[in-house]
């Protein structure tokens, strides 16, 4: 039968989700970029498999650019679907800092600063300047810095910025050089709240009641006394305005993530500047922005379509932002993994173009690797094609053993030549006492016997290993013996009857 076109993505992607939920930490996020012709396909397939208690919702990416060809609407806009695991619900939230905080911050400690120091208007400034009067017109208009004055300026200069609304909420500077915006202390319930909820609040310069909210106030007598100590209630001129609460920026930095995300750049300069064609990448900017919502200062990124590197370049320029420690794995089947995909990563890492922040590059490092001969057959039996090394370091892998615990001769790049084990060909390893040996030969089936035993050289060993897990074919040694001896017999999977 022939599937439909998004039928047959739908298969493609139905195995694809399943081992990527296997691969995401239990309190990871998944986001995925998609358009408009798979969205609601893709959102039931991912529902089907993370749950519906694990769907944090989904941003729309307002691409500011109408598509030119629609012959229906004219979509400029992605969705980008956020999935989490289970354990996201228990300690995260979806949280971003506000992009313009520390902008923000500096320049209220500017104009905090100048409070008592003489000050002249910078439009009279401007005009003497310009018309070349004499500097002496601006003594009589000279005066001293207060608060009033603070706030007028920080004000009229949060206007002119394209900030947040959330962030313009923050318009005034309190005695103490503080940011801070005002919110209601009513209480938030339709239903009035308890007795203790209801009392007076008394003006401080009018000493007379200012209004009580209707169904009382958010906060018992005793948080409230609280908040008056530490001025962080705001009273109105008079008595005739109900107070607020003070809710400071620099304890306010994070925010919730909005359903709406606009950003309308490309990366068309990138590709000029980096000396590479990229085909329809997504801006790195943007996945710059994005990922510093989703992730941890020790966060591993798995990008399993990274077509030609963005998500590693943002991962690169977030780390050289805040100097954390994220990783990336970026995974590419088409034959521009290496001329492209990791050729960019190179440059981003070392430096390219005429700018100065690109010139020195990101600094950090990765490796490239190719996938080779499956480990293991349809039945599960070991691939005798795959290189015994490959095989080795696998086994490693699954008993636990870091690459501190391996020998020398194990830890060399396939490509040098491997100095000899003195231990044993087969030996990989010691771990918490434990010795591990892989008794492995591709072409012919191997024992675990005395014999075997005997070519082991327990003396080039620093320390004896309490116990050993050997892995071979079979063993001509009885349980008892292996009891004695401290043996762990595991049988390599592999049908010996076609060797």
């Amino acid at each position: 039968e022939d599937l439909s076109r998004h039928d047959k993505w739908l298969c493609m992607m139905y195995p694809r989700l399943k081992l990527l939920k296997q691969l995401l930490a239990d309190d990871g996020v998944i986001a995925i970029h998609i358009d408009e012709n798979a969205c609601t396909l893709l959102h039931a397939l991912m529902v089907e498999i993370f749950g519906a208690a694990n769907d944090l919702g989904t941003i729309v990416w307002d691409k500011k650019n109408p598509k030119g060809d629609a012959r229906k609407l004219s979509y400029q806009h992605e969705n980008i679907i956020l999935f989490c695991n289970n354990g996201f619900h228990e300690n995260k939230r979806l949280r971003r800092l506000k992009k313009n905080a520390p902008a923000m911050l500096k320049k209220a400690a500017a104009l905090f600063a100048k409070i008592g120091k003489t000050q002249t208007p910078d439009d009279l400034k401007a005009a003497v300047k310009k018309y070349g009067l004499p500097k002496e017109i601006l003594d009589s208009f000279k005066f001293k810095a207060d608060l009033e004055w603070v706030n007028q300026e920080f004000q009229k200069w949060l206007a002119k910025q394209d900030f947040s609304n959330g962030e313009k909420a923050y318009k005034f500077i309190d005695k103490n050089g503080n940011i801070f915006q005002t919110v209601s202390m009513a209480w938030p319930n339709k239903e009035e709240a308890p007795s203790e909820y209801f009392y007076s609040l008394i003006h401080p310069i009018t000493r007379k009641i200012c209004p009580l909210p209707e169904r009382g106030w958010r906060n018992p007598w005793e948080t409230m006394q609280n908040l008056l100590e530490n001025d962080e209630v705001v009273f109105g001129i008079d008595e005739s305005t109900q107070p607020r609460s003070k809710y400071l920026l620099s304890e306010n930095l994070s925010e919730n993530i909005p359903s709406i995300l606009r950003f309308g750049g490309s990366d068309d300069a990138l590709q000029k500047s980096i000396g590479i064609k990229l085909e329809n990448p997504k801006p790195h900017e943007f996945a710059t922005e994005l990922l510093s919502y989703l992730t941890d200062e020790n966060s591993v990124v798995l990008d399993s379509f990274a077509g030609s590197g963005t998500t590693a370049h943002a991962v690169l320029n977030l780390n050289r932002k805040d100097g954390c420690s994220r990783r990336f794995v970026c995974v590419e089947l088409m034959d521009y993994a290496e001329e492209t995909s990791a050729e960019r990563i190179r440059r981003v890492i070392n430096g390219y173009g005429s700018k100065a922040e690109t010139q020195l590059g990101t600094g950090g490092g990765f490796a490239f690797y190719r996938v080779g001969d499956a480990l293991f057959d349809a039945e599960h039996n070991l691939n005798p094609a795959a290189p015994v090394a490959a095989v080795r370091r696998y086994i490693a892998y699954t008993e636990g053993l870091p690459v501190s615990a391996l020998p020398e001769c194990e830890r060399q790049p396939e490509n040098q030549k491997q100095p000899e084990n003195p231990v044993s060909p087969y030996f990989l390893g010691v771990n918490n006492g434990t010795g591990y040996l892989f008794h492995y030969e591709p072409d012919r089936a191997t024992d675990l016997s005395f014999d075997f035993l005997k070519t082991i050289h327990l003396e080039t060993l620093p320390e004896k290993p309490e116990r050993w897990v050997v892995y071979a074919d079979r063993t001509l040694l009885s349980d008892e013996q292996m009891k004695q001896l401290g043996i762990i017999f595991k049988r390599i999977p592999r049908d010996i009857s076609k060797l």
